[in-house]
């Protein structure tokens, strides 16, 4: 819950930040978590009327009458450990520097701030802002709708304070994991245990990217129902339309939530499976975060393939592949990335899958070694060197199968062959 949340304006124009301050002064709000418990009342106890307590969320509004008056305020915030989520820049500003100017020293000091553009005019255009800012920017055009600000700004200081805490989430996950490993290094049943863990950062950071658009649209329905409720305008009707589209998208997210538990739960017995369904449900694990880091998927599908295993294990092979492309990736500035899933049979008896990507490949030096436990050419602290050791058990005792890796023009390529049965017998 948001108690106190810290917005930087910047603007040469006085009545522009008279007006932010209007617009960002306190006013009583649902939190997100209350709105989630009322859809709970409202689907188990099917309630018309919902009643809930307020609180209250305070924007404290720090402003400047110029970017580099602004930078200043942000530095001496941070420095004091304040956060400040969202910072609102004017394009425009005759003295000192422009607005893409002071948006880049305000990243320098916070990576994470979200930035929005509001201007009515700009000598800059919108690719030269997004290729310099790369990310989290906003626009909005003068004149703004007051409601439009506001929304914005709250919104994204919710994703701002949930970002940071899934990042201290996987950074507790990491040394936690690093701690186990160097107790345990000799011992084989660890080796399972850590990949899962390993993988269990990634889908943190992946629930988050799934869940942040649909947890907004709930937060402005009851934001709605709320606002409405207060003016005497709320109808059945309208109440109704908005259960709808709220229990539409928790719906969404419950089956988000099913498909990550299901990447975690032990395979027990084996069964006959698709394995471009497989390969689908692996990318849509992950196609949010690679949509972010501007990566593509693209599957190529030859032949329709069933397979008999356990399809939980293939799954864990895809993802420790699609994680180390996306690290391979934005670990050497590749500025479109791209991976590719190329499916077809052998022949009768074994399929192939072939994985590539545009991330540089792999050190020819080191490439032999890189199905070797603990063996990692990343930072200590993005990698343990057990994802592609673990792949290749699975791979071999389990699948029965072989996986190779070389590298082509642009990356690394995996090679997985995997042998084809009819049943579950087989």
């Amino acid at each position: 819950m948001i108690q106190e949340t810290h917005v930087l304006t910047i603007d040469d124009d006085k009545g522009i930040l008279a007006a932010y301050e209007s617009i960002l002064s306190p006013r009583k709000k649902n939190s997100l978590e209350d709105a989630l418990m009322q859809l709970e009342m409202l689907h188990d106890e099917a309630v018309s009327d919902v009643e809930s307590d307020e609180n209250l969320i305070d924007f404290t509004l720090n402003q400047a009458t110029s970017g580099l008056e602004g930078v200043a305020k942000l530095q001496k915030l941070h420095d004091n450990g304040i956060s400040v989520p969202v910072c609102i820049v004017d394009m425009r500003m005759p003295n000192g520097i422009d607005g893409l100017e002071t948006s880049l020293r305000l990243k320098l000091i916070d990576p994470h701030v979200h930035i929005i553009i509001a201007t009515a005019y700009s000598d800059r255009s919108e690719k030269e802002i997004l290729s310099c800012l790369k990310s989290n920017i906003y626009y909005v055009r003068k004149p703004f709708n007051s409601e439009e600000i506001y929304q914005l700004v709250y919104s994204l200081s919710i994703s701002y304070e949930a970002t940071k805490t899934i990042n201290m989430l996987n950074t507790d996950l990491e040394s936690r994991v690093e701690e186990e490993i160097e107790k345990n290094r000799q011992k084989d049943s660890l080796l399972l245990h850590q990949a899962k863990l390993a993988a269990m950062g990634e889908m943190i950071g992946n629930i988050a990217h799934q869940w942040r658009q649909p947890l907004n649209v709930i937060s402005m329905l009851f934001q709605k129902v709320n606002r409405q409720y207060k003016h005497g305008t709320l109808s059945d009707e309208i109440v109704d339309s908005m259960l709808v589209q709220a229990m539409d998208t928790i719906s969404h997210m419950s089956q988000t939530i099913d498909d990550f538990r299901g990447y975690f739960e032990p395979n027990k017995e084996k069964k006959e499976y698709s394995l471009s369904q497989v390969i689908e449900q692996s990318i849509g694990l992950v196609k949010s975060s690679f949509t972010l880091s501007n990566i593509i998927i693209e599957n190529t599908i030859h032949d329709e393939i069933t397979l008999c295993g356990y399809p939980e294990d293939l799954k864990q092979v895809l993802m420790n592949l699609l994680n180390n492309a996306k690290d391979a990736i934005k670990g050497n500035d590749i500025a479109e990335g791209c991976v590719e899933f190329y499916v077809e049979k052998m022949d009768e008896k074994n399929a192939l899958i072939s994985f590539q990507d545009n991330g540089g490949g792999i050190p020819i030096d080191t490439i032999e070694k890189i199905f070797e436990p603990y063996f990692t050419t990343k930072h200590k602290s993005q990698g343990t060197g057990i994802g592609l050791y673990m792949s290749k058990r699975i791979v071999e005792e389990r699948i029965e199968g072989s996986i190779s890796v070389s590298n082509n023009e642009a990356g690394a390529c995996f090679k997985i062959i995997i042998p084809i049965t009819n049943s579950a017998e087989g």
